[in-house]
């Protein structure tokens, strides 16, 4: 967090601080990654690699890279200084919103490529599949993770399309809790995308992430990373970079996070295809 430099020149040490308490907020409850894969901090803000500590993936022979993301804001100098920061937050906010969905877009889609263990869907998507075959899935993967010694409850990461699937109404009441209790699965978020980027023939259906920890719907930032399948890399956590002023008096702004996504073990993830 910056405060003193380049950044005290447009914003002051509390409105800095304060941006930044909303960046970190508004990442959290939108970051479909951060809510659902532990993460941890390397300490060093300028490091480029991490260790891998692969326990089961063949993919990563080494260390991982640390991959920068970030979403460019301008704003006035009116709105900088402004006695309120309201206009401020409200640009850092949104930029902060679109961040997320970038990383989202990111990590998914890698952790689909790694994973290697799949269940068949007995149906093709449409039509929408019966309950029991989405029961079938769900505890066929449950099974899979479990069997590598993942026995908590697991997290279903799906599109808007799985979410329809696993949320069906039978008789006027959704089917979701009664497949989630089967298949031991205590989280299920949606994302945009999680397919392989450089298939475009991957019809994957959704991701199923074993678990050792008992970690709640969303709470995957409290939870430790050392014991997960997956993690998240931080060197630079979400965060406010004030750039400079730009030759038409406004004030450039970055929303930015530096990161790698680790997959350690790709026993304890299981991807859903349709037959």
């Amino acid at each position: 967090m910056y405060t003193e430099g380049v950044g005290t020149m447009y914003l002051t040490a509390e409105r800095l601080a304060l941006a930044n308490k909303e960046v970190r907020e508004t990442f959290a409850r939108t970051c479909v990654a951060w809510q659902s894969i532990p993460h941890w901090d390397t300490g060093d803000p300028g490091q480029t690699k991490v260790r891998s500590d692969v326990v089961n993936n063949p993919a990563v022979p080494g260390p991982i890279d640390i991959v920068d993301e970030q979403i460019d804001v301008q704003v006035t100098l009116a709105e900088a200084i402004a006695p309120t920061p309201d206009s401020l937050l409200a640009k850092i906010i949104s930029a902060t919103g679109k961040l997320a969905a970038k990383v989202d877009a990111a990590v998914f889609p890698k952790v689909r490529v790694q994973a290697t263990a799949n269940v068949i869907f007995p149906n093709v998507i449409p039509p929408t599949p019966n309950p029991n075959e989405v029961l079938f899935v769900l505890i066929a993967a449950r099974a899979m993770v479990e069997s590598a010694g993942f026995r908590s409850p697991s997290c279903v990461i799906t599109d808007t399309g799985g979410i329809l699937t696993i949320c069906q109404l039978v008789g006027g009441t959704s089917i979701r809790n009664s497949v989630l209790d089967a298949a031991n699965a205590n989280s299920l978020h949606r994302v945009d995308n999680f397919k392989n980027p450089a298939d475009a023939a991957d019809k994957a259906l959704g991701l199923f992430l074993g678990r050792r920890q008992r970690i709640s719907h969303g709470g995957a930032a409290d939870a430790t990373p050392g014991e997960e399948p997956v993690d998240l890399a931080v060197s630079v956590p979400p965060s406010l970079e004030v750039v400079g002023d730009t030759a038409n008096n406004m004030v450039d702004l970055r929303v930015r996070i530096s990161y790698a996504t680790r997959v350690k073990d790709i026993g304890g993830i299981v991807v859903a295809l349709p037959k």
